[in-house]
């Protein structure tokens, strides 16, 4: 049996049980308010694209298993493993990562420390939950992160609420190792992102939603910044010959909102970025957009990449989507075109 039936078995399969009626997934109490739940998130993706080596490619795009829950009162955990990319041409091989793995302590009121493998706060676009996504994807060509590890990195944040407008995430990080140069000496990363809510009220949950299907107005503001001193060595050859080191900065100024159209519900995500670090010098600029009657939503999307160098790339995508079962139970489609070869993508997603 090849590789592309076996996802395609495996697919159908999925469907079938997720098609059922969807709960949230299993909880366990304990004593003195000590939780556990367990979730599951898939999701899978067809694509095509002009000039690719495979005419299609049929592959996991996640398989995630989440834990979350509670220790004591005001110390809570989460957890996350991730098989990523699994039976997608070019992937030589697959791993099992622990993705996500923190502990939550409330300072008091509204305020927290998260500590661990955290996602760096630097936008609403790479703080936002992989099953609330507006479109199939992250708008991972927006966001030119170093040193860190699918967006994550190693250290403490402090997050929470001045009242019920204003939200701030801001953390120290060690800057992650991940094969591409960092530099052993480098200074730590500080990386923060402040949220004003000028409709609603501001977030408090562990992850932005993008899409959140619900039916109330909203608008947030935000900026962020992304800094680390000597944070990449270039050039390295031998103790004699060190090479040079490059700081790392990122500036974003970004909004999330979602308003109502008589019968319809309308979802706007917009980001900015500057961007100065070993992987990208320049700017880069997204705005999506979603108009959704009951259960099927229209997506557009404009993803600009600017490099100082003078290189610029633009693409266009368009997507028409199926909530079977809210995030639950999810079907798109997706055409993107552009400076980059046309792609058409299909995508289903579980939560569990």
């Amino acid at each position: 049996m090849t590789r592309s039936n076996t996802l395609l078995r495996v697919t159908l399969l999925l469907l079938a049980v997720a098609a059922a009626p969807a709960t949230a997934g299993p909880r366990w109490d304990y004593e003195e308010g000590a939780s556990l739940q367990f979730a599951m998130l898939g999701q899978f993706h067809a694509a095509m694209a002009e000039g690719a080596a495979d005419d299609h490619d049929l592959y996991l795009r996640r398989g995630r298993l989440i834990f979350s829950g509670q220790i004591a009162d005001g110390v809570k955990f989460f957890a996350e493993t991730d098989n990523d990319n699994a039976g997608r041409s070019g992937t030589t091989g697959v791993a099992s990562d622990l993705q996500d793995l923190f502990v939550d302590l409330r300072l008091g009121g509204d305020h927290w420390l998260e500590a661990g493998l955290i996602l760096l706060p630097l936008s609403f676009e790479n703080t936002s939950s992989a099953a609330t996504l507006l479109g199939l994807d992250y708008n991972v060509e927006v966001i030119k992160l170093t040193n860190s590890f699918v967006w994550r990195d190693q250290g403490l944040m402090l997050h929470g609420l001045f009242g019920k407008q204003m939200a701030y995430r801001a953390g120290v990080f060690d800057g992650y190792e991940d094969g591409s140069g960092k530099n052993p000496e480098a200074a730590p990363r500080f990386t923060g992102h402040l949220e004003y809510a000028a409709v609603g009220a501001a977030p408090t949950a562990w992850f932005h939603g993008q899409e959140r299907l619900g039916a109330d107005s909203y608008l947030l503001l935000g900026t962020g910044i992304d800094y680390q001193e000597r944070a990449s060595r270039v050039g390295f050859v031998s103790g004699s010959s060190p090479g040079w080191m490059i700081n790392s900065r990122a500036f974003v100024v970004d909004m999330q909102a979602g308003f109502v159209l008589e019968e319809m519900f309308g979802t706007l995500n917009a980001g900015w970025y500057d961007w100065d670090n070993v992987n990208f010098a320049g700017s880069t600029w997204f705005a999506e957009a979603g108009l959704r009657r009951d259960r099927v939503q229209l997506t557009g999307k404009l993803a600009v990449s600017d490099n100082d160098s003078g290189v610029t790339i633009q693409n266009l995508t368009a997507g028409l989507h199926y909530f079977r079962v809210k995030h639950k139970l999810r079907y798109g489609l997706e055409f993107s075109t552009g400076d980059s070869p046309n792609q058409l993508l299909a995508g289903l997603q579980f939560l569990l």
